[in-house]
């Protein structure tokens, strides 16, 4: 046991000094810079002044230049020139007044600097600094000096306070997650619970129990921290007796259920009102009881990196306590279509796209989704106009078309080529979310036109510089290396979703902030073309069938179109080879009044019509070419019908019938849907068309399944 021991020996600050002095190129070490450097005043992130760090500290002047040369060269970021030159005449003016300030940047922090900044405005200009000043210079705290201190940490990368991967390279992560975002331990009060939950996370994070992109115990163990300082006298009470954990988990679970409790800031507090799903509380009781199964399954490990603390006193009966208190949910129907996009609410999407691309200060007319026209000003980011619809076209998820890669198009041989002679290719998206799921499909010439114009945009956006991401990020992203941010995207298409004000067919809003409502549109497109669920799941990158099922939306207008054109079988199973007309009858609940001389009424058997005779505009008439015949002959009666009519009225009150007469606005409509049933029947001879005749109906062909060469099974 001993032979595998590595102890670590701290090193002294001249040390860490001298690290951080020698990692600069010499044109970085101060105390200006920026004269040596090529391409200072260049743009992008061309920087008009140089940072002058003359008359500090030794040690704060190579921390202060390392941070610099880390956002500019590391980082692709602009360096904050401006708030690190404010920050060094602060500085120095602060030390020629007499004040003792740390000599090391790690040792100041934010609070520090802003009133370093305060003292120094209102001493040399009687006023505060103005809100963008402190801004800025909060960034370089938020940041640059997390990278720094990160940097020159010597023990593990978990025992930090705050957790960036875009500042801390030691963090686990993978190839294909996002390196923003962060979790900041320091948020939880309790140093005992704080320095548990580095621990749990932080081991869970490079055993591969839990990934960067989807942890959420960090935040959910932030919330019992904030309880047990209101719950308890004494907060290490919640480990005491193994008795009290049922109880006191019970209380956890009503705490948690109140909206009011979970606001974790300010601006948190508009959801106060919003219900609180079983689920969400569920994954604050397991959070907890993980943390106290982890502690307690590792108790000598615990004494080694906790020392004596509360947690010597827990054991897996606090786990198994808390764990009791997970409700069990109610899932709801695998089959809904709550999260469908249809084609009404696909067209105003689609049509308002292109003013996402639109520069800023150019105008185009929209439609919104009540019908009214406005004049809106365009986003200026034709990445999002692409991204969304890659979404709509693929059914990817945002972050696998967000984080794929540049080069994400591979030519598929000839020999796979679609039976049109449309050439395929494929596309490799960025799966990050199941390990055994593909990270491929086969995509259309539409799709990889899309992809190429993106191509091209970064290509003219960046000229000498290699990406690796096909979307990049908008802001300090010098060395194209950063991926577009999820924030921006859904911030920006919830301003645009909100400028629509899009609706669907039912009167319904349909918000783009949840983007992921086109993958259920897009899976349910595909089932309803007939696609096997093997072939389903392979397309959907699902690891099971299930899943797949569950982004299926159970449409009632595809129910009726799939019952028109069902197979025709008899009583012993064969196929029905005779009259269409018989199985038709059969399968329309044996009512004769749903059987019309020129189609078929799907209208269910226990509700009442209200449309009397006009069936040709009604969504729940059906015909097929079979009754070619009689709608030829009904179109040509209307016609002559109407020509008699107006030529009648004209003579008897000398002037035309008006277009808005009643009687002539309803023959004029059953003879434009005559008109269009027989233009579109020659085209689909062997499919059903249903309520071809009514706009609002759906009105594309459905491929009828009886297939004549299926052998007739024989009686024994």
């Amino acid at each position: 046991m001993a032979d595998n021991v590595i102890e670590l020996h701290p090193t002294s600050r001249s040390d860490l000094l001298a690290r951080l002095r020698d990692e600069l190129p010499p044109a970085w070490r101060g105390p200006r810079i920026g004269p040596d450097i090529p391409g200072w005043t260049d743009p992008p992130g061309g920087h008009i002044h140089d940072l002058v760090l003359t008359g500090l500290p030794e040690p704060l002047l190579t921390e202060l230049a390392w941070m610099a040369h880390w956002q500019q060269v590391i980082d692709g970021s602009p360096a904050s020139v401006q708030p690190l030159n404010q920050f060094a005449i602060a500085y120095r003016r602060a030390c020629d007044a007499g004040h003792e300030l740390a000599t090391s940047i790690q040792q100041i922090d934010w609070e520090t600097g802003e009133s370093l900044l305060n003292w120094y405005y209102t001493t040399r200009w009687k006023r505060f600094p103005p809100a963008n000043t402190r801004f800025r210079l909060r960034a370089v705290f938020h940041v640059p000096r997390l990278a720094l201190i990160a940097h020159c940490h010597q023990g593990h990368w978990w025992e930090l306070d705050e957790w960036h991967p875009r500042c801390d390279p030691r963090i686990p992560i993978g190839p294909r997650e996002p390196h923003g975002g962060r979790i900041i331990p320091a948020h939880i009060t309790q140093p005992w619970l704080r320095e548990a939950v580095k621990w749990h996370l932080g081991t869970q994070l490079e055993a591969g129990t839990l990934r960067w992109s989807t942890i959420g115990q960090a935040r959910q163990l932030t919330r019992f921290d904030r309880w047990i300082t209101v719950a308890f006298d004494d907060p290490c009470d919640v480990l005491s007796d193994p008795l009290a954990a049922p109880a006191q988990a019970a209380e956890f679970r009503r705490w948690a259920a109140d909206p009011v409790n979970r606001a974790m800031r300010s601006c948190d507090r508009r959801h106060r009102a919003h219900r609180v799903h079983p689920r969400q509380v569920n994954d604050d009781l397991r959070a907890v009881a993980e943390l106290f199964a982890f502690v307690a399954a590792n108790t000598r490990k615990a004494r080694a990196v906790l020392g004596a603390s509360p947690w010597s006193a827990v054991t897996a009966l606090h786990a198994d306590a808390w764990r009791r208190q997970i409700t069990p949910i109610r899932h709801q129907p695998m089959l809904n279509a709550d999260h469908y996009v249809d084609d009404h609410a696909l067209a105003q999407i689609t049509a308002a796209l292109p003013l996402l691309a639109l520069p800023r200060g150019q105008h185009m007319l929209v439609t919104r989704g009540d019908g009214t026209t406005v004049t809106a000003e365009g986003f200026g980011d034709p990445q999002v106009m692409r991204m969304i619809l890659l979404q709509i076209l693929t059914g990817r998820r945002a972050s696998e078309v967000r984080l794929c890669e540049f080069d994400c198009l591979t030519p598929v041989p000839a020999s796979t080529d679609d039976s049109e002679g449309k050439s395929l290719t494929r596309f490799r998206y960025a799966q990050s979310k199941i390990d055994i799921a593909p990270d491929t499909i086969l995509v259309d010439d539409e799709v990889v036109a899309i992809i190429e114009d993106q191509r091209r945009w970064v290509r003219d956006r960046f000229p000498t510089t290699t990406t690796n991401y096909l979307f990049t990020a908008r802001k300090s992203n010098l060395t194209a290396t950063k991926p577009y941010a999820a924030g921006s995207y859904t911030r920006l298409l919830n301003k645009f979703s909100d400028l629509l004000a899009i609706r669907d067919s039912k009167g319904r809003p349909v918000t783009l902030g949840h983007t992921h409502r086109f993958r259920h549109t897009k899976l349910t497109r595909l089932a309803e073309l007939g696609l096997p669920i093997k072939v389903l799941q392979r397309y959907a990158g699902h690891a099971t069938p299930s899943m797949s099922m569950h982004y299926v939306a159970q449409r009632e207008e595809h129910a009726e179109q799939a019952f028109i054109a069902t197979a025709k079988f008899k009583a012993d199973g064969t196929r029905i080879r005779f009259s269409r007309d018989d199985h038709d009858a059969m399968h329309l609940f044996d009512r004769a009044d749903r059987i019309l001389p020129h189609g078929w009424c799907m209208l269910p058997p226990l509700q009442s019509c209200d449309k009397g005779n006009a069936c040709l505009t009604c969504s729940l008439f059906a015909t097929d070419a079979t009754h070619r015949d009689v709608l030829q002959h009904q179109l040509d009666d209307t016609t002559a019908l109407i020509d008699r009519t107006t030529t009648e009225f004209a003579s008897r009150h000398r002037r035309p019938m008006p277009d808005d007469n009643v009687w002539l606005a309803q023959r004029r409509a059953e003879q434009q849907a005559l008109t269009r049933l027989l233009d579109t029947l020659p085209t689909e001879p062997g499919q059903a068309i249903q309520g071809h005749g009514c706009p609002t109906a759906v009105t594309e062909p459905v491929p009828l399944l009886p297939d004549p060469t299926f052998p007739r099974r024989t009686r024994p």
